[in-house]
């Protein structure tokens, strides 16, 4: 046991959506994916965890992967303490035979912000917000706190926004690393011991996002002690939002849609708020998990599920379930392709015409509720159903082998995924691979910036790989 904040928290083979189809090799090319537009922080900049409010992992920024050479690494003077262990192997009680996933798998790496030529991150070892010289690896100066710095802050206009353990938001000078502000989010200052510190009975378990002169966070892991949802000034920290709740856990990267805002429930469903009054509308279904993505339509991406890799996507204007992706672990969402890095294949469909194939076959399988079997309405919506399942079987434009499962971003026109042990570069025309290299540990922190790859491994690394 590290303390009180533990908990304990498969491969099902890669299945496109609702529909169950085998994986197979495809010669196929994809067309070139056009970036949404709108992403916060310069378009050569990554201000925040999977870059954006919308945690797409997509930038515009391209890469010279063909000439990618390691620059520096960074190591810090003490391992990586996560907050939680990972899950106990399986569930011997409801599925003895099925491998658990880490469902809590929030702060296992340094995630990294990259903006200009400073690179920033929080860190659990030495309870601050640290700067970096993106060109050489060295410390440019260090914020200390009174307790871990779990996640990337978010880098908006020369100043560095981010959560500790100590149950406070704060917000410092990028350049020098100089305090704006400082905000407690919860009622009480009341701190507890864990894993040695003393910490929060409300940490910050949720980072924080800022758009439109608003920050978005949260505290508080445990109900029953309550946990706060807030929104502060991006200018003086004083709270715009403030509510307390007993129902919930928030655990994983808050995310910011045009309408709603969400916060991930670890080990339970995200939980929606309308970002215009805050009120809460409710909590999405599905099996839980830290990792989300906002697409481009507005709907919600997340998982990865309990006892599998599955993901599941909820509308964002109905929040019902409208999808989900057995066998995958992160995935890229793009107007008209999305990439899929599942634990044997980085695969490639055509999003836009699975999209509205889904959404046909949605309502056909629901008007067939309820027919008689054997009345001819039944008979032609059956075979209706078939032919659209087949045809949105189709929608997969090429799938190569490969176990870099653990992160995926999209970098101009090259995809980048990590794993156990490496990181490589694939292009999105075909799924080639382009670049190459080894890490240590499992590489489960991407970002691209200013024509740098960053890495971050659980083994407590920052690699930075540079054009030669």
């Amino acid at each position: 046991m590290r303390g009180m904040f533990r908990v304990c928290g498969i491969w099902l083979g890669v299945i496109l959506l609702v529909a169950v189809a085998a994986l197979r090799p495809s010669a196929q090319g994809a067309p070139e994916a056009r970036l949404q537009s709108g992403k916060q922080g310069a378009d050569d900049d990554w201000p925040t965890y999977q870059h954006d409010a919308n945690r797409s992992g997509i930038t515009t920024a391209r890469l010279d992967v063909a000439h990618l050479t390691l620059t520096w690494e960074y190591t810090p003077p003490s391992p990586i303490r996560p907050a939680w262990p990972g899950p106990d192997e399986r569930d011997y009680y409801n599925s003895p035979t099925v491998d658990n996933e880490d469902r809590l798998d929030l702060d296992a790496v340094f995630q990294i912000a990259a903006v200009g030529d400073s690179v920033y991150f929080g860190s659990s070892i030495e309870d601050s917000l640290r700067c970096l010289d993106a060109r050489t690896g060295e410390p440019r100066w260090a914020f200390t706190t009174d307790g871990p710095v779990r996640f990337a802050p978010h880098v908006v206009d020369g100043w560095a926004y981010f959560g500790s353990d100590d149950g406070s938001v704060y917000c410092v000078s990028a350049a020098d690393g100089s305090l704006r502000w400082r905000r407690r989010v919860a009622e009480s200052d009341y701190v507890v011991p864990s894993d040695g510190k003393w910490v929060s009975l409300w940490p910050n378990r949720s980072g924080v996002i800022v758009r439109d002169g608003l920050v978005y966070c949260a505290a508080g892991v445990f109900p029953a002690e309550g946990v706060y949802v807030a929104t502060l000034d991006a200018a003086t920290g004083e709270p715009r939002s403030s509510q307390r709740f007993n129902d919930m856990s928030l655990q994983g990267y808050v995310l910011v849609s045009d309408s709603n805002v969400f916060f991930p429930g670890g080990r339970a469903g995200p939980w929606v708020f309308d970002r215009g009054t805050m009120s809460r509308k409710g909590q999405l279904g599905g099996g839980g998990g830290t990792y989300a993505v906002i697409t481009e339509s507005q709907s919600l991406i997340y998982g990865p599920g309990k006892t599998s890799a599955v993901l599941e996507e909820f509308s964002g204007e109905t929040y019902d379930s409208i999808a989900t992706f057995p066998g995958a672990k992160h995935i890229i969402a793009t107007p008209q392709c999305s990439y899929i890095a599942a634990r044997d294949a980085l695969l490639a469909f055509d999003r836009s015409h699975h999209r509205e194939l889904t959404q046909q076959l949605a309502a056909m399988v629901e008007r067939r509720k309820g027919l008689d079997e054997g009345s001819v309405e039944y008979a032609d919506l059956s075979d209706r159903i078939d032919a659209a399942t087949a045809e949105r079987e189709k929608c997969r434009l090429w799938s190569v082998e490969s176990t870099l499962c653990d992160a995926l971003i999209l970098a101009g026109d090259t995809l980048i995924a990590g794993g156990n042990g490496a990181v490589a570069a694939f292009s999105v025309s075909d799924g080639s691979r382009v670049f190459p290299a080894e890490v240590a540990g499992a590489a489960k922190g991407l970002a691209a910036a200013r024509g740098r790859l960053f890495v971050s491994t659980d083994a407590s690394r920052i690699y930075c790989f540079t054009p030669r």
